[in-house]
């Protein structure tokens, strides 16, 4: 069985809904600041977030950018051989701990590189439980080829 798809079965107009989503725990956004060493006070401190626009502390926003590109890889990104790039990410809104991810994958382009690589552009879009866009972003890889018969 094939983890992902093959360049030939993605084509422009294509949109993958992602299943399952993820909720993001205390302890994963801990983790991570923690591996990330990122001690913003945003991230670790409840009484500074209490003060702060959002009222508690906020999810680290590479973390949700990790997750909605993680859940691509089953449908898409599993039949990467490498990623080309990352472009145009956008926090559209903020991702709090208990806050559920789910993601989608748009196909917006596909090209043949030097040695016939195939290259896939994509976009991506997480939206937590209320449906409410959380991220954006695109992202070029370059998509295994199916094997010549």
């Amino acid at each position: 069985m094939s983890y992902g798809r093959y360049f030939e079965e993605l084509e422009p107009g294509q949109t993958f809904r992602h299943w399952p989503g993820r909720t993001i725990t205390e302890f994963d956004d801990t983790l991570f600041s923690l591996l990330s060493m990122n001690q913003h006070p945003l991230h670790i401190d409840e009484h500074f977030a209490a003060g702060t626009q959002h009222g508690r502390r906020l999810v680290e926003g590479p973390i949700v950018i990790s997750l909605v590109i993680g859940m691509s890889q089953a449908d898409i990104g599993g039949s990467a051989l490498e990623t080309l790039e990352y472009s145009e990410v956008r926090h559209a809104g903020p991702v709090f701990h208990g806050d559920t991810v789910y993601a989608e994958s748009t196909i917006v382009e596909k090209s043949i590189l030097d040695a016939g690589r195939g290259v896939i552009a994509l976009e991506h879009r997480g939206v937590n439980q209320r449906q409410e866009t959380v991220l954006t972003m695109r992202r070029k890889i370059v998509a295994r080829r199916q094997p010549l018969p």
